[in-house]
């Protein structure tokens, strides 16, 4: 079976987007499908070294450019250029080989939707999210970015009415949404070709060998914070609810992306500056990977995200996570494997994170354990050698079905869901 792969963001050795992309094309071509990757021409590079240091008789790359330098100073923009150039870079493959089909995974976003179905085969689109909108009650945390976090709601919602997206989704063989806001999103423009899967895996030699076992406290309780420090991800409400818990407690963060006086002056205006440990950089792979293996518990704050690669490294590795029960956290996260925060006014849901911590924190070291073997086998599933086996299982059934693919239900697509 030879794969057209849609793959904007693709790196080796990268997290997040990135990652994905990488994870995607290295895995498919793994299975003995010949996979052709058109990624941007800016990863060529990394890319270039990881088939070095990792070749594949299946894997092939074109690397596409945009062709406008002005464009490299706005992301999005420059993403939907490159989606006219991937087209045309798709349009000069299909010439020259036959592909059965076309699978777009990144950048994973319901707002600019792949053109690439205008190939004239099989387009998976996903898993995609970018349905979900950050609630209103929370918009304090964005700060000076309030004004454009509710353009981006407004845009998500009047997306309902958009010709454009209703007519390019439902051109697409199958749609992949990373949560249910998104699923919602995609049904309401007509599309019943679609299901749940979840936007991220994880490599099988990333799990730890076994889940946790607990030890009786002593000391305080170590919670762990991951992530870049975008605006939406709501470190200050981390910061927050550590300050109002009511339990010995420390944070430890992993992330960079803001100025480091602005981080610091975030911990000493909560005057949290013995409660909370921060190297100033992001961590090694190796170095996360130990940081959730050395912590009790992941905190996890992010007020609109498709799910979070992080949450899913944490469960791998058999740490609970204590979450806003939002988005993809919501959809995915087993209840078993997590305490989850109901999300309410800005001073409800800071009590309930605070909260969630002190409850945690007297929970036995049996009760923690049994968490932790739920994260663990949870997470077994969404590793990327099995979401590999899916997208193949998914590829064959849609080429093998009659052409009318708005006749199948999305229940009988339940193997390709997690």
């Amino acid at each position: 079976m030879r794969i057209l792969l849609s793959a904007y963001a693709c790196r080796p050795n990268a997290g997040s987007e990135p990652g994905v992309g990488w994870n995607w094309a290295t895995h498919l071509a793994a299975r003995g499908m010949q996979v052709h990757v058109l990624v941007a021409k800016r990863n060529q590079a990394p890319v270039e070294v990881g088939l070095r240091e990792h070749p594949s008789p299946n894997l092939n790359f074109t690397f596409v450019p945009v062709p406008y330098g002005w464009a490299k100073k706005n992301e999005a923009v420059h993403y939907a250029l490159w989606q006219l150039a991937a087209l045309k870079a798709g349009r000069e493959l299909s010439n020259q080989m036959r592909f059965d089909i076309v699978h777009h995974v990144t950048y994973a976003s319901i707002h600019v939707p792949s053109q690439l179905w205008r190939l004239g085969i099989p387009l998976i689109f996903g898993p995609v999210g970018g349905g979900q909108t950050a609630p209103r009650s929370m918009l304090s945390y964005f700060g000076t970015k309030t004004p454009k976090e509710r353009l981006r709601s407004s845009f998500t919602r009047a997306l309902k009415v958009s010709p454009f997206h209703r007519h390019s989704l439902q051109q697409m063989s199958w749609i992949l949404a990373a949560n249910r806001d998104t699923l919602g999103l995609v049904q309401a423009l007509g599309c019943n070709h679609a299901s749940l899967m979840c936007d991220t895996a994880v490599p099988a030699e990333y799990f730890s060998p076994v889940p946790r076992n607990f030890e009786e406290r002593r000391g305080a309780l170590k919670l762990l914070w991951v992530g870049r420090m975008l605006t939406r991800k709501a470190l200050p409400l981390a910061l927050d609810a550590l300050s109002a818990a009511r339990t010995d407690a420390t944070l430890t963060i992993a992330g960079d992306g803001l100025d480091p006086q602005t981080v610091n002056e975030m911990i000493c205006d909560r005057n949290l500056q013995r409660r909370v440990f921060w190297k100033g950089t992001r961590l090694t792979y190796e170095e996360l990977r130990n940081a959730y293996a050395k912590h009790d518990a992941m905190l996890f704050t992010s007020l609109r995200d498709s799910f979070g690669s992080q949450l899913l490294e944490a469960l791998a590795m058999g740490l609970p996570v204590i979450t806003l029960d939002l988005h993809g956290a919501h959809d995915f996260v087993p209840d078993g494997a997590s305490l989850k925060v109901f999300v309410g006014s800005t001073e409800e849901t800071v009590r309930n994170l605070a909260q969630a911590i002190e409850t945690y924190s007297r929970l036995t070291p049996e009760r923690k354990a049994g968490m932790s073997a739920e994260a663990w086998t949870f997470a077994k599933s969404l590793n990327w050698t099995r979401r590999a086996q899916m997208a193949e299982n998914l590829y064959r059934e849609l080429l093998s079905r009659a052409p009318r693919l708005e006749e199948t239900s999305p229940s009988k697509m339940a193997a390709v869901s997690t």
